[in-house]
């Protein structure tokens, strides 16, 4: 129990790193999608010359920033959670359904994961690129599979957290100190 309880706050440090990476990279990226709309809006109320592609460009934008923001949020346990029914459950079996749960999420961000990979290559391959701009679609892609495999990998260790929950060890607690 002890190597698994290493290997969660070791994996905990580097998961909290790489969310944060990946959140204050997204985070530049509302900059320049903000950057971009004020130009845009600017130069069409002013010069009646909007930049071309900037929808375009806003939506992809939007979507990198959503998808590199995703870890993070689930890290710092900033996500939407309704806890009315396992607040009054004894601390194991509140565990044990979080353990349920999170597995269940790490299947489906591990598939949605894949998908994301297996896309960005086909859409690679094909050459796909958007309507108005011709940028290629294949790294919108590879950032959701980014995305989505750093947040299986911070549900990962919630789930080990809550497995360790079941016979009373704390891991959370022992990982910030």
């Amino acid at each position: 129990m002890n190597h698994l309880f290493a290997i969660v706050i070791k994996t905990r440090k580097l998961t909290e790193t790489l969310s944060k990476f990946a959140l204050f990279l997204g985070m530049g990226w509302v900059v320049v999608m903000m950057l971009l709309t004020t130009f845009d809006v600017a130069g069409r109320t002013f010069f009646s010359r909007p930049i071309p592609g900037s929808i375009e460009l806003g939506e992809f934008m939007l979507a990198i920033f959503g998808v590199l923001g995703m870890a993070y949020t689930h890290f710092a346990g900033a996500n939407v959670k309704v806890t009315m029914l396992t607040d009054i459950l004894p601390s194991r079996l509140r565990n044990a359904t979080e353990c349920i749960t999170s597995f269940l999420s790490l299947v489906i961000m591990a598939m949605l994961s894949w998908h994301g990979a297996v896309s960005a290559i086909e859409e690679m391959h094909v050459g796909t690129t958007t309507d108005n701009l011709g940028l290629p679609t294949f790294p919108i892609y590879g950032l959701l599979s980014f995305g989505a495999g750093l947040l299986s990998l911070v549900i990962l260790v919630r789930l080990m957290e809550h497995f360790l929950g079941i016979f009373g060890i704390d891991a959370r607690k022992d990982a910030t100190t």
